[in-house]
């Protein structure tokens, strides 16, 4: 794309050298009008590729040329403003290819613009549904989180409570050893005397 770019550029440049060379040359007599109807229908179809390469978005690429462009089409209106055209009329119709272009660029630009803008406000469309996802999701968590701790804490008095249940048992079990044994005790020396 980028080349195309250049070989577009080329040609429009060759395109305006072509039409300062026409407008270079010298006619006289009844030719003039011939002459210079050939230098509009030249400047017409240099305007009409500048009007497309703005709407292809190209306008800060050709700045310069339009610029070279303008200062040609103004000889031009000056070369038919000494030509019996009104004085009035020839600035007139300069400013309205300024204006036109301007307009152009301008109508461009706000088309851009606009469609920045609908896609912005579909960026935040799909922020805003992530958001609120994980909005939902960090509020699972920390109820994940909760039921964990809980149990957890549930889990540690489980423990507490078997290890006094196994030392009772145990307490319990040396209690009735040590009972079977002073009873073994009791019940040898009564037989033993």
């Amino acid at each position: 794309m980028y080349q195309d770019n250049l070989d577009e550029d080329d040609k429009l440049k060759n395109d305006i050298e072509k039409f300062r060379s026409l407008l270079d040359e010298e006619v006289e007599g009844n030719h003039r009008s011939e002459y210079l109807q050939k230098c509009q229908q030249m400047s017409e179809n240099i305007k009409k590729e500048i009007q497309k390469r703005i709407k292809k978005g190209d306008e800060n690429h050709i700045m310069k040329l339009m610029k070279f462009y303008s200062q040609q089409n103004k000889r031009l209106l000056e070369m038919e403003q000494y030509h019996n055209v009104d004085e009035d009329t020839s600035l007139l119709q300069e400013h309205q290819v300024e204006v036109q272009l301007f307009e152009d660029n301008v109508t461009q630009r706000k088309q851009r613009l606009q469609n920045v803008h609908k896609s912005i406000e579909t960026v935040k469309g799909i922020y805003e549904k992530i958001h609120e996802i994980a909005t939902q999701q960090v509020d699972q968590m920390f109820t994940v989180e909760e039921n964990y701790a809980y149990a957890e804490n549930k889990t540690q008095k489980a423990k507490q409570e078997l290890i006094k249940a196994q030392q009772s048992q145990q307490t319990k079990i040396l209690y009735r050893i040590a009972i079977i044994c002073v009873l073994i005790v009791i019940i040898g020396i009564m037989l033993y005397k």
